[in-house]
């Protein structure tokens, strides 16, 4: 077919039944719309663009969306693809479209340019940070059990579990804590929180504690209030849900306030201690619990288990053989394991080893390990000996790179280790790479050996600096590879643990390089207890090396992560820092951008919107001379500063623009952010299906990078589309979901506009129930 017979096939274009014909009509409207915002072009240009593909003038396009459907099939379907595939539109509205339009082979259209998702159902999320269990199997001590459950069901605020090292305290703790989790459980509980002293001896503060419950809780923003504000918080949550809060070796806490304010702890939450200790200031509010020596029959079934795991049950014929065992170690679990290790090792008579067991009595642990020791190669004790220089657990590669012990050498060691208990291995599920810990008794024997050797110690430490600058120098600013962050999702407690060492034992050039290369990945992940302290550490560390530059541009860091919670007086404070000490310096380019852009953030934080976009033009400026993504997002920021003011047009096109380059350049966050403002400019404009798709592409994108500060920001957005719907009911959950994340993130003025908008939108129905409201203040609903 030519040209002119399509323009007559055009005069003839059917207008369809009135309503039919009038649903196309919008739904092309909104179709085209979608393909000029994402691609930052007028409606005109599209128009005529679509003209030439179908070969037309683009006055046919125009006719078609006042509601005369084209005759051709082809028209159609290319102008249905045109906004699935560029505008990014989704199934539904594909639907609608070819329903129509009278697409006579809709079902085939629609599998071919939107084949459908295979569902997959979303598991509620359980809020607990319980470690790994270090047990294969659990041995059940069922009378201990019955009465830590007895003692969670009074009315105590804390039951107390206290024995001696190794009777199985934590392993007991953790077996309640897991068991309690669900509906199911002996004695609900919502979630579980578990903080341990065992790897720092005097680490575990109240304030620690507090930041714990509030980032296991997911609400990492509490974590950056100060300690009175984050209390009364934090209690709020407790009496919102029940939770359990579990302190593991209690004995060297040492902080004075920690255990008044678990015997104060509100309710329905409630706290598990355990302790190798007993005190007085227990006496009140707490059930306490003895755990004793394993039963005989509980001990039985612990050798078993540990005989088939040695690979050695075929030399025990009768197993009553063992029961000495059971009376030498008085029945304490990891003493049971470690004689077995032995057993298997020493390949002497087991009589040999009771009775050197019954000659140890008072000094138990001290001989099991030394015996230990003398069966360690020089492999293994290496091994062993850099195991506490981690914090917590250590994965394989970084163990072996500390220890210097590589390939089947650290493997054989690793092997000897756990079968000797001196190791606990575990892994998070099958697909999860092993992580390594050790039991308090063991580490504080590992240390002791680690003490005796300086020369070791300062060696192994360097290894442990040089691999974890390698891994965090993978990440960076990986603006264009989001998944590297993926690398540093295991090892993100160690990494901050370790630019931490490295300030305080004044490793400055060390400090920068861990701060450079892991603050990006504390920001896209949200971590914003981290990330602050992290600049600030950077700050810090090049203050001390005498570079200003650096400094300067932490701290800007810093004023930038406190302008996005709504902290402005401290941004404040630090900001007027920050302009003393740029005042008459000559900075290069990619610091005086960063200074610019935290200057403007904080200014668009004050509500100051003049002042913030003067700023956002000098920082445009500068990025234009940087990389691609930086120009970008200088661009997105000063079109959210002009929306802010009521400028749509200036907006919309700076948005438009921006977001073509940032798809063009594989920008996944600069993606998001534009889709979602242009969303936002879609609804002020009443563009609702164009608004619903732009937001539907852009949650499935932030759900993929855990991208929850643009989660919140659509989830707001939803509401209001909702709302102009009539749809009140969905309005409510997509801003109740987005207050849920703004106050998990700590963004106060948000969370504070969004709680206004709930207020606003349920006066409105309740004045005027028939009437389909919509949220007021669109402007501010889309700030960022």
């Amino acid at each position: 077919m030519d040209y002119n017979d399509e323009v007559d096939c055009n005069l003839g274009a059917t207008r369809g039944s009135g309503v039919q014909s009038e649903t196309f009509g919008r739904l092309l409207k909104a179709g085209l719309s979608s393909v000029a915002a994402c691609e930052g072009k007028t409606a005109p240009i599209v128009e005529d663009e679509l003209g030439r593909q179908i070969g037309v003038a683009a006055t046919s396009i125009q006719r078609y969306k006042a509601g005369h459907i084209p005759p051709e099939t082809r028209t159609v379907a290319i102008l249905a693809e045109a906004a699935v595939k560029r505008g990014h539109l989704n199934r539904d509205w594909l639907h609608a479209f070819l329903h129509a339009a009278r697409y006579p082979t809709a079902e085939r259209l629609l599998e071919q340019l939107c084949p459908p998702a295979t569902p997959q159902a979303r598991p509620a999320r359980i809020y607990q940070n319980l470690p790994a269990p270090t047990y294969s199997q659990f041995v059940m001590r069922a009378q201990a059990y019955a009465d830590v459950v007895d003692g969670l069901a009074q009315r105590s605020a804390l039951v107390l579990i206290a024995s001696l090292g190794g009777m199985g305290k934590t392993s007991l703790a953790r077996e309640v804590a897991i068991r309690c989790l669900g509906d199911a459980g002996p004695v609900h509980f919502d979630a579980v929180v578990w903080v341990s002293d065992k790897d720092r001896p005097g680490s575990t503060t109240l304030p620690g504690l507090l930041d714990e419950i509030a980032r296991t809780l997911d609400y990492p923003g509490f974590t950056q209030f100060e300690v009175e504000e984050k209390r009364r918080e934090v209690e709020q949550l407790l009496r919102r849900q029940r939770v359990l809060l579990v302190v593991d070796n209690f004995e060297t806490v040492a902080d004075r306030g920690l255990l008044p304010w678990l015997l104060r702890l509100p309710e329905p939450s409630k706290a598990l201690v355990t302790s190798r200790e007993y005190s007085r200031a227990f006496r009140n509010n707490t059930f306490v619990l003895d755990l004793r020596g394993m039963s005989e029959a509980e001990a039985q079934e612990l050798i078993a288990q540990r005989l088939r795991m040695l690979r050695i049950d075929a030399l025990v014929r009768d197993p009553a053989e063992l029961a000495p065992l059971v009376a030498a170690t008085g029945g304490n679990p990891k003493a049971i394991e470690i004689s077995l290790g032995c057993l298997k090792y020493e390949h002497r008579p087991f009589r040999q080893v009771i009775d050197d067991l019954y000659a140890a009595r008072g000094e138990l642990f001290e001989d099991l390990f030394s015996r230990c020791w003398a069966l360690l190669d020089e492999a293994a004790r290496r091994v062993l000996l850099a195991m506490p220089l981690f914090l917590d657990s250590a994965g394989g590669p970084a163990l072996a790179a500390t220890a210097d012990v590589q390939g089947f050498a650290f493997d054989r060691a690793v092997e000897r280790l756990t079968d000797l208990a001196l190791l606990d291995a575990h892994q998070a599920d099958l697909h999860s790479a092993p992580r390594y810990t050790l039991h308090p008794l063991v580490r504080a024997f590992a240390a002791s050996r680690l003490g005796e050797q300086p020369d070791f110690e300062a060696a192994a430490r360097e290894r442990c600096m040089d691999w974890y600058r390698s891994l965090v120098a993978q990440v960076g600013y990986c603006w264009d590879d989001l998944t590297r962050l993926e690398l540093l999702d295991s090892e993100q407690d160690t990494v901050h643990a370790v630019a931490q060492w490295t300030f305080e034992h004044h490793r400055y050039t060390d400090t920068l390089a861990m701060a450079r290369g892991a603050g990006y990945y504390y920001y896209v992940r949200a971590l914003w207890d981290k990330q602050p302290h992290i600049n600030l550490l950077r700050a810090e560390a090049a203050r001390h090396l005498g570079d200003l530059t650096d400094e300067i541009e932490a701290l800007a860091y810093h004023v930038h992560m406190l302008s996005r919670q709504g902290n402005v007086a401290e941004a404040e404070a630090y900001l007027s820092r920050l302009d003393g000490m740029a005042a008459g310096v000559p900075l290069p380019p990619a610091v005086l951008y960063e200074y610019q852009y935290a200057t403007a953030l904080y200014w668009m934080a004050r509500g100051h919107l003049d002042t913030a976009e003067a700023a956002w033009q000098r920082s445009l400026g500068l990025a234009a001379h940087l990389t691609p993504n930086q120009y970008v997002i200088a661009r997105q920021w000063l079109a959210t500063c002009l929306y802010q003011q009521g400028k749509l047009p200036e907006a919309a096109a700076l948005f438009g623009e921006s977001l073509q380059d940032a798809t063009r350049l594989g920008l996944q966050r600069c993606i998001i952010f534009g889709m979602v403002r242009l969303a936002a400019i879609d609804l002020d404009r009443g563009n609702l299906d164009a608004a619903l798709a732009a937001l539907d592409d852009s949650q499935a994108r932030a759900h993929q990078y855990q991208d929850r500060d643009n989660l919140a920001q659509i989830a707001r957005l939803y509401a209001r589309a909702h709302a102009l719907r009539g749809d009140l009911t969905a309005a409510r959950g997509a801003l109740t979901t987005a207050l849920d994340l703004f106050e998990r993130l700590g963004m106060r003025r948000e969370l504070a506009e969004a709680r206004a908008e709930l207020a606003r939108l349920a006066a409105q129905h309740s004045a005027t129930p028939d009437t389909p409201p919509g949220l007021p203040q669109p402007h501010a609903a889309a700030r960022c």
